[in-house]
Formats: C-alpha cells, sequence, structure tokens
C-alpha cells in the first residue's frame, strides 16, 4: 500500500510519514522501518506489545506477511520474537527509528466512516488504529469515506479524513444535522459571527455559500485527506 496525504486547505500533497527517511544506522526496508515504528508506537501507547493480528490490521497486510517481515528483522538482530501472541522485544532505541524527529506517525484511531446524505456509522472501541504522519494531535481522529458522493470535490470512495474537533472558519468539517445525516463541507463564517456552508472544492464561487441549517453540529474540522493506492 502506499499512501498520501492531501492538505484540503491548500491541496498540497505530503508523504506519509514526513521526515521518515530510513536512518543510516538501520538496513531495513522502508515496510520494515515502519513496520517497527507501528511496534513501538502501540508500546508507548498501549503499554504492551502489539500482536501479529493487530500489526496486520493497523498495515493492512496479512498475518504471513507480517510474520515474513518480522522473521527478517529478528535475523538481523532488530527485535526478539518470545512464544506468546504480545511477545515482541525492540532491540532498537527511538533514535535509531527516527521516532524523536518531529512528524513520526501516530496511531490513530479510525471511528468511523461518513457517506454523505446518510447517518454516520460510529465504530466501537476498541478502535482499528492507523499510522498518520505529519502533524498531528492527541485528539486528532480518522473517518473512512463510503460511496461515491464527493467525487466532484476530489474526495473518493476509501478516501479517509483526519479530523480535529473544533470549528474554524473556511476550512471542511464534518457536519451533523438535525435529520441524523453526515455531510463535508467548508465552513465560513459570516459577518454576524454566524456559520455558512460551501462544497469543498477549491474552486467554489464562494457566492453560492447558504447558511448553515438551524441545530447543525460541526463534529470537527477535516484537517487532511490520506488516500491509499494498493
Amino acid at each position: 500500500m502506499r499512501a498520501q496525504q492531501h492538505n484540503l486547505g491548500h491541496r498540497s500533497v505530503v508523504a506519509r510519514q514526513a521526515n521518515s527517511k530510513t536512518p543510516d544506522t538501520l538496513r531495513v526496508t522502508a515496510r520494515q522501518l515502519e513496520l517497527l515504528r507501528v511496534i513501538r508506537r502501540w508500546a508507548l501507547e498501549f503499554d504492551r506489545m502489539p500482536s501479529v493480528r493487530e500489526l496486520g490490521d493497523i498495515l493492512e497486510r496479512s498475518p504471513s506477511t507480517i510474520h515474513q517481515h518480522l522473521a527478517a528483522l529478528e535475523r538481523r538482530g532488530y527485535l526478539e520474537r518470545r512464544g506468546h501472541a504480545h511477545g515482541l522485544k525492540l532491540l532498537v532505541d527511538d533514535q535509531s527509528l527516527g521516532l524523536d524527529q518531529a512528524g513520526a506517525a501516530v496511531l490513530l484511531p479510525v471511528k468511523g466512516s461518513i457517506q454523505p446524505g446518510r447517518a454516520l456509522r460510529r465504530s466501537r472501541p476498541p478502535y482499528k488504529r492507523i499510522a498518520v504522519g505529519g502533524e498531528v494531535r492527541p485528539e486528532d481522529y480518522v473517518l473512512r469515506v463510503e460511496g461515491g458522493r464527493l467525487e466532484a470535490e476530489g474526495i473518493f470512495d476509501g478516501d479517509m479524513l483526519l479530523v480535529r474537533p473544533g470549528t474554524l472558519g473556511d476550512q471542511p468539517a464534518v457536519l451533523l444535522f438535525l435529520d441524523g445525516t453526515a455531510d463535508v463541507k467548508r465552513l465560513l463564517t459570516l459577518r454576524d459571527g454566524s456559520l455558512a456552508m460551501l462544497p469543498v472544492g477549491p474552486r467554489v464561487d464562494r457566492r453560492r455559500a447558504r447558511r448553515c441549517p438551524e441545530g447543525v453540529v460541526v463534529q470537527g474540522r477535516v484537517v487532511r485527506l490520506i488516500r491509499s493506492y494498493r
């Protein structure tokens, strides 16, 4: 899988893991480095090592592929495997993994999916998590896009939205309406302080903005689009 992240405000594209060049001290492939980093991030967040199944869910790889990478890393002396599900032990430090650099990948929860015009589908904990690079905050989370209703805006089925709780004008946001449906719209702050909404496309005429309906709830700002290429 090859993933890119798009800043919806400026349409810029950054690599999945900013500042994530393979450290000179490690002789690993890019996928093996990603695996090592995910293991370390998981251990820091949950105070235990991930299982092969959990690693496969995060990296979207089969258990057999994860086993192959772990075996290769063990042969090179970068980790040890013990005889139980959470029996990994890393033998490299954060500096060697590049995790002391700003922008190293963080595991964020996928809290559900959104299909414009339908109810927001919320996942139940424990959430699946994905590795996200660049500037992220502890409160950030991810929603997966379903269907093709946003294709005209450059957002496609299977894309993932990095959502940050809070409201900020002139930025895409996830909106919840009184009828229970959800949508992604660009918000504008009007002179009277109220909010109006537009399609999220970058070249939309602002004169098309219409005031947000009564009772609309801003679920959070969409600060990045994450797209996977298989």
